[in-house]
């Protein structure tokens, strides 16, 4: 099985550490001035495919795609239905992608076995195809609405994360969180949040949109 990872260096890396070392893939920096030689590969994974146009579309090549789909869903992405059966959706985020699940979107059964079958040592929840997935979506959220909360009320986020961590529990505070993700993805979730179902249902803090003071 010949596995291909692109996307930027950061991105990469982050994958290499986490779920990626079960996968023993080949690792490259997207866009590059050397071709992988694409016909290589039975499965590529475009880490940055909710960002910006995928290579996928415009090379020729034969392999199962898997395309990074939270801050944009699997069905915005592709081109036509025709890419369905060979293509799905998944969570690679960094944090996310050093947790032993793997969250991925399908819009057929085949694509769901084809890529079970590729990947048949990862354990894979296939979640519905919508901005955010599942994780991401739930994390941004509630890390919006601390920073919500701070702005409304002019408490310090130093406070909200001494009472999310002893108060509730949680692993990690707020500000650990954000810095476990990367404060721009849970930007960039919630603003396709707002912008997919409108500002009244899902505002955005303005300490997110500026990233000031976050780490």
């Amino acid at each position: 099985m010949d596995i291909l990872v692109i996307g930027s260096a950061p991105r990469l890396a982050a994958v290499a550490k986490g779920i990626g070392q079960n996968w023993k893939a080949d690792f490259w920096i997207w866009p590059s001035r050397t071709s992988p030689g694409w016909n290589r590969y039975d499965l590529i994974l475009d880490l940055e495919a909710d960002e910006r146009m995928s290579p996928a579309f415009s090379v020729a090549n034969r392999a199962f795609w898997a395309f990074q789909a939270v801050k944009r869903p699997l069905w915005e992405i592709l081109p036509s239905s025709d890419w369905q059966p060979r293509a799905v959706g998944v969570n690679l985020l960094p944090g996310f992608c050093e947790r032993p699940l793997l969250e991925a979107s399908a819009h057929s059964l085949e694509a769901e076995n084809h890529f079970r079958s590729l990947l048949p040592d990862t354990d894979i929840a296939f979640v519905p195809d919508e901005v955010g997935m599942v994780s991401p979506r739930i994390l941004s959220l509630i890390l919006n609405e601390a920073l919500l909360l701070s702005q409304e009320t002019h408490t310090p986020l130093e406070t909200i994360d001494l009472s999310v961590k002893l108060g509730l529990n949680y692993p990690r505070t707020i500000q650990e969180w954000g810095a476990w993700v990367g404060w721009p993805h849970v930007r960039d979730i919630v603003l396709a949040l707002s912008r997919r179902y409108g500002a009244d249902h899902y505002p955005i803090a303005q300490r997110l949109l500026t990233l000031a003071g976050l780490r």
